[in-house]
């Protein structure tokens, strides 16, 4: 016999319990309670068995803690528009006394049962979360309660991810639909006012919660999180809906326009992209209303490039487009990690399961090293450093720091996960785990992708700029030797004021270690001389041992085997001519082509005849565009990675390297439109017309 429902006489209200949704646009649980005539309560958790999580960082709580504010301060003041800026509350949020959210430190399950015991909760509004695995078994706890106390919860899409789905093929169906369904109306400030009337008073009602918090906590003072790892950092983003939409505007009205041709540079990444990555994680910005807004930019652009000159190319159509694409993308991935949670601690492939986790294959000075940013190769130790003082770097970028560290170092993946999770201000479970995997070569199903570090620094950094603005220590070095320098000759680090490794110059190729003294990115000096590693480890040899264990794998019948059922459960499907769904050409190493249902159509082909009604072929190729770039002049990449104004136009466009650099993008974008391709295994819109690779997941071209 089935136990009762346990709860307090009294009139039944609503409870909205925000997660990673901390906005007020294009929220459904907000929108139901602000039209409905229910007393109600918007819960926010300090859940302690999510911040004891190891990839949880002090910023990404910081980050949190600004959204929070922004949100009950428009709540609380009827605002329905974001458009005050956060620099009047920047400086206190610490102070704020919360108004309309009621914020608890304490579990899920543990409080909503304290709140129904009190005041029988009619239903639990919220959205659904994909994340990581005590993620799940929180949501899983939540939802076996409200069975047993008979509540009703709605999880509502924000993500365009299917939970429960049985085929990969039906994700572009679903993902269409969330898509077609209308953006939730922004509260009016009439119903907003009627919700903060209807709102529970917490002590004025009766009601009383353990862990009540009546301010943001401080992460130095949350003692769940491992006490090295409460800091922030201090050039980060800035959170909140409001600084979303700033960052959103800025990207529609200037900064996007040189976006295909500017993301693959650290230097000028850091304006040309679009920066919406941490909103998007924490659901300060949503991602439905991002692809439907910029669409209609889009729409707009055509019809104004076909009044005024229907042949001149266009820098706007390729990069929005291209936008577009990772936006489809971020949602690809995501439903990986939620249709096999246990990708964050297994290899999506098992038969790659035993590299990398030899008795002797995990060296912790290179760890170590590799953490800190003082690993003697200047391009991988300036985007680590980056990653350290902002939270936030290029694609890939982030894609070479894994590359190094998986195959130069022979770094198990899941061994450098939790410190690239802490740096990363945008950290995404979804995109993490499929991408550490994807970059380390264990899923079966992508070609090897081992990158060239010394290279990709001489391509994205000639002059060394981005070098020279994280590793000051060498700051003096000469142009030619900025990217290998410990080939400099001893005359010249003397003369240059730096020690590189044992300071005896030349072409060295024995590796001196790390220093044991360092602490952090800590420059560390002799007397005289600033001194910098030689490399840990020869980038040739190293990467050519890698590629020939996973290749030996690779071979196997059993990982050929193994790879095809990773494809089917977890690799996109598309219709192409003839070759009736075939797998891609990634697999090709590792299986013979074997067919699959091929009625399912690519995501941005779907996706791309929703939006238009079954548009025309010419519409559709219209809709298809792509992404590269180098940079020069230090004190305008400081311009760049300034937080004091991130997002101003104005101080962009004045900006000489950035007006240099886009006369060449402009240049280099009449050539480029009719030259991208859609990649077979994950969509994503390439704009090299030669590239043998996929750009973001390593695909060989189909």
């Amino acid at each position: 016999m089935s136990k009762q429902p346990s709860a307090a006489a009294g009139t039944p209200i609503d409870v909205v319990w925000l997660k990673k949704d901390v906005r007020l646009h294009d929220h459904g649980p907000l929108l139901s309670i602000a039209q409905s005539k229910r007393q109600c309560i918007i819960l926010y958790l300090y859940e302690p068995d999510q911040l004891s999580e190891k990839t949880v960082h002090g910023s990404h709580v910081a980050f949190v803690n600004e959204g929070l504010v922004d949100l009950d301060l428009r709540l609380s003041s009827g605002n329905s528009e974001p458009t005050a800026t956060n620099s009047d509350i920047q400086g206190d949020i610490y102070e704020h006394k919360f108004q309309c959210i009621t914020v608890c430190r304490a579990g899920a399950a543990f409080t909503l049962r304290s709140i129904h015991k009190q005041r029988p909760i009619n239903q639990i509004l919220c959205h659904m979360e994909s994340s990581h695995l005590k993620s799940f078994a929180r949501d899983k706890a939540v939802r076996r309660w409200c069975r047993h106390e008979q509540i009703p919860i709605r999880e509502m899409n924000q993500t365009g991810v299917t939970r429960c789905l049985s085929d990969r093929d039906d994700f572009t169906i679903y993902f269409n639909k969330f898509l077609g369904q209308p953006i939730h109306a922004t509260p009016t400030k009439l119903q907003l006012d009627g919700l903060r009337a209807r709102l529970v008073k917490i002590e004025g009602d009766g009601i009383e919660l353990h862990g009540r918090c009546h301010s943001p906590i401080k992460p130095s003072d949350m003692q769940e999180i491992a006490s090295e790892f409460r800091c922030d950092r201090v050039q980060r983003q800035y959170g909140g809906e409001t600084k979303a939409m700033e960052y959103f505007r800025s990207f529609l009205s200037s900064r996007g326009a040189n976006y295909s041709t500017g993301i693959s540079s650290p230097n000028s990444s850091w304006t040309t992209g679009s920066r919406l990555s941490p909103y998007l994680t924490w659901g300060h910005i949503s991602l439905r209303y991002v692809i439907v807004i910029t669409k209609q930019k889009q729409e707009e652009l055509r019809a104004t490039k076909k009044k005024k000159a229907p042949s001149s190319p266009s820098p706007w159509l390729r990069s929005l487009a291209s936008f577009q694409s990772r936006m489809h993308w971020r949602s690809h991935f995501i439903q990986k990690l939620e249709s096999q949670p246990s990708l964050e601690k297994q290899d999506q492939c098992l038969a790659f399961s035993h590299l990398r986790r030899q008795p002797d294959d995990f060296n912790e000075k290179y760890f170590e090293a590799w953490c800190q940013g003082r690993t003697g190769f200047p391009f991988v130790d300036a985007c680590m450093r980056s990653l350290i003082h902002t939270g936030w770097l290029n694609f890939r970028m982030r894609a070479m720091l894994v590359s190094f560290a998986t195959y130069n170092l022979w770094l198990d993946w899941k061994k450098i996960a939790g410190h690239l999770a802490r740096l990363f201000l945008d950290y995404e479970p979804g995109i993490h785990y499929p991408q550490l995997q994807m970059q380390a070569g264990t899923t079966g199903i992508n070609a090897m992708r081992v990158y060239n570090v010394t290279k990709q620094g001489k391509d994205q950094d000639p002059s060394g700029v981005f070098i020279k603005n994280y590793v000051p220590e060498l700051a003096t070095v000469p142009d030619e030797y900025i990217h290998e320098p410990h080939k400099m000759p001893a005359s010249l680090q003397k003369k240059c004021g730096v020690v590189i490794g044992d300071g005896k110059g030349g072409n060295e190729k024995k590796s001196i270690g790390i220093f044991q003294t360092q602490q952090s990115t800590t420059i560390l000096s002799t007397k005289e001389c600033i001194c910098y590693p030689s490399p840990i480890v020869d980038e040739k040899i190293t990467a050519k041992s890698a590629k020939d264990k996973l290749s030996a794998v690779r071979k196997q019948d059993s990982t050929k085997r193994e790879a095809e059922q990773v494809y089917l459960k977890h690799g996109s499907r598309r219709t192409n001519g003839d070759r009736d769904g075939a797998k891609p050409k990634a697999l090709n190493s590792a299986s013979k082509r074997v067919k699959v249902d091929s009625a399912q159509q690519s995501l941005m082909k779907s996706w791309s005849q929703s939006q238009n009604g079954g548009a025309s072929n010419e519409k559709q190729e219209q809709a298809k565009l792509p992404a590269g770039q180098t940079s020069d002049c230090a004190s305008d990449v400081k311009l760049l990675h300034s937080t004091e104004n991130p997002v101003s136009a104005s101080s962009i466009s004045k900006s000489p390297l950035i007006t240099s650099l886009f006369s060449k993008q402009n240049n280099a974008n009449k050539h480029a439109e009719q030259n991208e391709w859609n990649c077979k295994a994950c969509t994503f819109l390439n704009d090299k017309p030669l590239g043998l690779v996929c750009t973001m997941c390593g695909s060989v071209r189909a």
